[in-house]
């Protein structure tokens, strides 16, 4: 609790509705009464965008981000690392790449970068969508390249057929990534 009182009034109450999601309501309800008022610098309330806890969770589950696992190592150096690249992406469109050995937490670091509200906000405020490439045949990534179309697609007013190569599931996400996701 002392380490969440030196952060902002964002960090308690995200702590609080973790807890009351999290089915610790005992607990959630003896910090209730010290719940900070919503309040920020541009005079938004918390039902704006991406803010409430539920909507940050709903983004990250529809986006397919992975959950954080049972057994779970902070590493903040490499968290922050990679969340200072994605917030890159802000101004110069690109691609982040994480890579190393099987194993070694990528695809843990980057979820937890992932789940800081405020860059979710602020950098992808139309969400995220995760994609586990890893080693593929031809067949399974024309199927994993389908799936992201379709994903992309999904508010789409003109229903298309999968792409029923690589070459033209290829063209269809250039196509999307220019035209109607450029950041």
């Amino acid at each position: 609790i002392n380490i969440i009182l030196t952060k902002d009034n964002n960090s308690y109450r995200s702590f609080y509705n973790a807890l009351l999601h999290e089915g610790y309501r005992d607990l959630a309800a003896l910090l209730q009464d010290g719940i900070p008022a919503i309040s920020s610098g541009n005079g938004k309330s918390s039902m704006d965008g991406m803010t409430s806890y539920g909507q940050f969770k709903t983004v990250l589950c529809e986006g397919g981000v992975p959950q954080r696992p049972v057994v779970f190592v902070t590493r903040p150096k490499l968290v922050d690392a990679i969340k200072q690249k994605l917030c890159c992406l802000g101004s110069d469109p690109g691609w982040v790449t994480v890579y190393g050995m099987a194993g070694c937490g990528k695809t843990v670091l980057t979820a937890e970068a992932l789940r800081d509200h405020q860059l979710l906000e602020d950098y992808f405020p139309g969400g995220v969508h995760w994609i586990s490439v890893g080693k593929q045949d031809k067949a399974g990534l024309l199927i994993k390249l389908q799936n992201l179309c379709s994903r992309l697609e999904h508010d789409s007013s003109l229903s298309q057929r999968p792409p029923l190569n690589i070459e033209e599931a290829k063209d269809r996400l250039r196509l999307l990534m220019l035209r109607k996701y450029p950041r």
